[in-house]
């Protein structure tokens, strides 16, 4: 642990660029350093090139311009590190993701690096500027418009993070002082940087102004060098409002030739006393007040779905519409929902299934709307409840001790510091706000508002709106459209009163999914995380008869658990791998190795229903220490909500293990090598149609995806629409046939077949070589993404070609992005990877799909769903692969200008009957079938040539 010490009189900035990410296999390649004073006044530089003794990785070379040539005859590692020891002696260390330079610091000097103070501006930078949109040195460079003349290149990352550091310092003795005294008991609990930071800032407060902000510090970089910024530097970015005002947009200029456009408030007089469709229509159209957007393009396809939208509203009918890419859905949705709204004052709900669409339509399309009507029509984002921060869970949390005996918990520590910063700063109490990492999840769950842990109008929060979700919850009720997710329409009304307020018509966008969002908010799981978090909530005396109870529960979720993961990898044997599942089937059941469990479940579930009945018997909270909850006066409140969400947990592990319901199905998963305990609705159609349709005078349900071979009817039966819901099928204004071309290449080996991957590979390496990357590659699960990815990564290396693995090379945002800078690359991808990511342009050439991506037939909840129809594979496996199918084929051409391929590899496209039933989903491009050999040039000369033009 390193040691707290006093201010600093110096400080060296210093980074590292290296041949890779491990200290153990690769090599120091350059160092650079700025040494400042006390003041952070800049006073020496240091620069070195490195002979690395290595060869130099391509990618590497690629991103910090460096090859070997440069390095012939620098220094070797060891002499460079030990030069920067020297340069760093007596001062404390500042570093950009430090933990990695420092590692391969120590492992050259020990003696000079160990025990080190570093402030790192990475973590720091977390802490400090939680809403920024990356914490990248470069992304933070721009957002706060530091000098950063050289990217990966090392002195002028260490200049940059230099001047971040001094920004850092700056934005928190900003804070107000409450703040400040927090963020010093939290860090206060260990000794180390964090503590270290906070300290010297308190200090620095001090110093440098005795009131008001202080100046920034000074850092002997020419300030001509430094672009402008619209806001002060290192001022947090402002947190985005619910509903962003509209703004309108700006005409353009009249031609001489063409007549002044109509002013907008004549135009909203002219159309309102239209048909709704026609207005609808007009206002979409080449003289409606859209068009004057330079980025405006008319669409027949739009205009025809949003008059479809228009009657059904009108007619007070359901509509089921397929509306390809292209279209525009979204807007042909608004348009007649905003018109109509203003003319009955209903109240509409547009549910969606990704936040981020739902923050498109409430931070950029209806805005873009408020001039179809004399008034804007008021609008509002509601999420699901755990997107809001509970004040009242927070304040409990953070009073919570981060420090047990010696484990001190870190991560709490950071998490607690950065939430403390975005609360000064947050008027939504929004998570998307937070750039929150997989370990800050879990913290989050402690802290997010909570149905099972909420008083209600009882919460001091409550009545004065500073409760986020209620606030949310307001501004809904005042609206008339309401943006939210598919979850909320079904979570109907909760203890402290109904979640959405009542509405006339629905629309329900990227439906292909809302089978399975029924499916997860009308099911439940349970895992061991879990019920220590309600365990946790109640900070009880030791000794006391609360205290012996909860430590009963926390024994009985350990057995139970345990025990669930014994049968499972009983069951599952080696193939699990940390991950797999199991249906609770009755066979199962009568196994002699599910007695076991069925034990453990039962003990479990006794002991919980005993402990919520002694919870509901405590007088007056005996046995709690309620100064450490935020509302002592309330604790037989928290006892109460305990006690509730303990006997649901219980009633989860009944309805799992014990006493399975009928109409559900039940399964253990493997995650992570943790058990899980899950329950699901073998069919939501029935509780879709009394829960939402029912109380809709008009229902919309649309997405790019929902007919299979020209038919609704396996969407009809899935969701419940209806057979009276009319349908309309838009296809996709692109020209596919010009633009897209899908290719079958003969004689690729099955599947299963162990030349599978190699053929792939082969292939997948000469499509990239002749189209310079430009290339996306599906596939249905990790295994053989790995095993391909270790096939080619030499290959495209010695081409200059990146290639990037989800789950290997990066997270899904960080490889999607690097994808994005730097298309020379081939990206490969498992499941999120088939929808939700747009690639315009010339980024994207070539998708390969690896396999057609058909559900796996014995998973658990498939199996329940198949088990009573005529021909399962046909009626519900091959259905759900053709939706999934167009969604990755979908992935190739997002714009008017877009061209390239898509490669099937799946051998049963055209060996199989089926494999016509696949081909005539997706959109009419042209078709090639060709030996694979073949298949690279022909990718190669239809990508790269110049798209026909239009007749």
């Amino acid at each position: 642990m390193t040691t707290r010490s006093a201010r600093p009189e110096a400080y060296v900035a210093f980074d590292l660029e290296t041949t890779g990410l491990s200290p153990k296999t690769d090599r120091v390649l350059e160092v650079g350093a700025v040494r400042y004073d006390a003041e952070l006044r800049r006073v020496a530089d240091l620069e070195r090139l490195v002979d690395p003794g290595v060869t130099i990785p391509l990618a590497v070379q690629r991103l910090v311009g460096i090859g070997p040539d440069d390095v012939r005859g620098a220094p070797v590692p060891v002499e460079a590190i030990a030069e920067l020891a020297d340069f760093c002696d007596g001062a404390a260390l500042i570093a950009h993701g430090g933990a990695f330079d420092l590692h391969f610091c120590t492992t050259l000097a020990p003696d000079a690096f160990s025990r080190r103070l570093v402030f790192d501006t990475l973590e720091l930078a977390r802490i400090l500027l939680p809403t920024a949109d990356g914490h990248g040195l470069p992304q933070l460079s721009a957002l706060l418009a530091l000098p950063h003349v050289r990217p990966h290149r090392a002195l002028s990352d260490a200049e940059a993070a230099g001047a971040l550091f001094a920004e850092l310092v700056a934005a928190a003795a900003r804070l107000p002082g409450q703040t400040l005294a927090a963020m010093r008991r939290v860090a206060g609990q260990t000794e180390g940087p964090l503590g270290a930071f906070v300290d010297e800032v308190l200090q620095g407060a001090r110093v440098l102004s005795a009131a008001g902000t202080p100046p920034r510090p000074r850092l002997g970089l020419p300030t001509a060098s430094a672009p402008s910024s619209p806001r002060s530097r290192g001022a947090p970015p402002a947190a985005r409002p619910a509903l962003p005002p509209a703004a309108p947009p700006a005409p353009p200029a009249p031609s001489p030739h063409a007549p002044p456009p109509e002013p907008l408030g004549d135009f909203a007089e002219r159309i309102a006393s239209m048909r709704l469709d026609d207005a609808a229509a007009a206002a979409l159209g080449p003289a409606g007040p859209l068009a004057r957007n330079d980025s405006y393009e008319y669409r027949e396809e739009q205009v025809q779905m949003a008059r479809a939208v228009a009657q059904a509203l009108d007619r007070r009918r359901r509509l089921v519409v397929e509306a390809g890419t292209g279209v525009g859905k979204s807007l042909a949705c608004l348009v007649p929902l905003v018109l109509w709204a203003n003319r009955t004052q209903g109240r509409a709900v547009v549910a969606t299934h990704t936040v981020n669409l739902q923050e498109q339509l409430v931070d950029h399309d209806l805005p873009a709307l408020s001039h179809l009507t004399r008034a804007p029509v008021p609008a509002a984002l509601l999420k699901g409840r755990n997107h809001y921060i509970s004040l009242r869970r927070w304040e409990r949390f953070l009073a919570r001790p981060d420090v047990q005996g010696r484990t001190v918990d870190v991560d709490a520590i950071r998490f607690k510091l950065k939430v403390l910063t975005w609360l000064t700063q947050t008027a939504s109490g929004d998570r998307s706000e937070l750039r929150l990492s997989a370990e800050e999840e879990p913290l989050w769950r402690r802290v997010a508002s909570d149905r099972e842990d909420c008083l209600g109008s009882a919460c001091a929060n409550w009545g004065s709106r500073r409760c986020h979700m209620v606030a949310a919850r307001s501004r809904a009720a005042d609206a008339a459209i309401i943006v939210t997710n598919h979850a909320l329409l079904l979570a109907g009304a909760e203890r402290q009163g109904q979640v959405l307020p009542s509405y006339s018509a629905l629309v329900v966008d990227e439906a292909h999914h809302l089978e399975a969002a029924a499916t997860q908010q009308l099911g439940s799981s349970l895992r061991g995380f879990d019920l220590a978090l309600v365990l946790d909530r109640l900070p009880a005396q030791p000794g006391t008869s609360v205290a012996d109870a909860i430590d009963r529960c926390r024994d009985a979720g350990h057995r139970l658990f345990g025990d669930s993961k014994g049968l499972l990898i009983e069951q599952l044997g080696g193939e699990a791998a940390g991950n797999g599942r199991i249906g609770l089937s009755a066979a199962l059941r009568d196994d002699p190795g599910f007695t076991v469990l069925l034990k453990a479940g039962r003990h479990a579930v006794g002991v919980l229903l005993e402990t919520a009945a002694l919870l509901e018997q405590t007088v007056e909270a005996q046995g709690l220490r309620t100064d450490l909850l935020p509302q002592p006066q309330r604790a037989d409140d928290e006892l109460e909500l305990s006690a509730v969400a303990l006997r649901g947990i219980a009633a989860t592990i009944d309805h799992v293990v014990c006493r399975p319901r009928e109409g559900f199905v039940a399964w253990l998963e493997l995650r992570a090598e943790q058990s899980e305990l899950h329950e699901a609705p073998i069919r939501v159609a029935e509780p879709l149609r009394q829960l939402i349709y029912e109380h809709c005078d008009s229902v919309t349900l649309t997405s790019a995806t929902l007919a299979v071979a020209g038919s609704f009817a396996f969407i009809r039966d899935r969701v419940g629409i209806g057979e009276a819901a009319e349908e309309l099928a838009l296809a996709s204004p692109f020209d596919f046939l010009n633009q897209a071309l899908r290719v079958l290449p003969d004689s690729v080996p099955p599947y299963d077949d162990a030349a599978h991957d190699p053929v792939i590979a082969e292939m997948v390496g000469g499509i990239a070589e002749r189209l310079d990357g430009h290339t996306l590659v599906l596939f249905t699960g990790y295994g053989p993404l790995r095993r391909v990815h270790a096939l080619l990564q030499q290959r495209l290396e010695r081409h200059r070609i990146s290639l990037l693995g989800q789950g290997l090379d990066g997270t899904r945002r960080q490889i999607l992005r690097s994808f994005l800078e730097d298309p020379r690359t081939v990206l490969l991808g498992t499941n999120s990877f088939w929808e939700g990511i747009d690639i315009p342009g010339e980024r994207l050439r070539c998708v390969v799909i690896d396999k057609l991506p058909f559900a796996v037939p014995t998973d658990p909840l498939i199996r329940a769903r198949t088990e009573g129809l005529r021909d399962p594979f046909a009626q519900y496996i091959l259905p759900m692969a053709v939706i999934r199918l167009r969604q990755g084929f979908g992935r190739l051409i997002r714009g008017r200008a877009d061209r390239g391929a898509v490669v099937l590899c799946d051998e049963r496209l055209s060996r199989r009957d089926y494999g016509d039933v696949f081909l005539r989903a997706l959109p009419p491009a042209a078709e090639e079938r060709a030996p694979l050999e073949d298949i690279p040039d022909l990718v190669a000369r239809f990508a790269l040539a110049e798209p026909r033009k239009p007749l």
